[in-house]
């Protein structure tokens, strides 16, 4: 079973990812929903990385395993994280809801205390 943790703030941006396990639904390589998970998880954490207002904490130490922390640094880009938040979430919600036995995702909202 994949697992994802979508970590959101109150306006709907993520602050964070978690995600692990595999699917199990076919042999290493040729499993589809390992494949889609990764694809929607290294393309969201490679555009995080590109935006230089973005700052971006995390690992993904093993295969099946990232773990993002993701902050704003510049608050006039707030509806651009909104955007990449929103496509995350769609995509993967999607991908749990056609494959609910291999893949799972819930959402926690990030309280800051400062």
């Amino acid at each position: 079973m994949i697992d994802v943790t979508l970590w959101l703030d109150k306006s709907g941006c993520l602050s964070g990812i978690d995600a692990s396990g595999h699917s199990g639904s076919a042999e290493a390589g040729k499993d589809i929903i390992c494949a889609a998970a990764s694809t929607l998880l290294r393309t969201v954490a490679g555009t995080l990385e590109m935006e230089p207002s973005i700052s971006i904490e995390g690992s993904a130490e093993e295969k099946g395993e990232l773990h993002l922390r993701i902050s704003l640094l510049e608050e006039c880009k707030k509806d651009w994280l909104r955007g990449v938040s929103a496509f995350t979430v769609v995509g993967l919600k999607d991908l749990a809801s056609e494959y609910p036995d291999y893949c799972r995702v819930s959402f926690r909202e990030l309280i800051r205390i400062d």
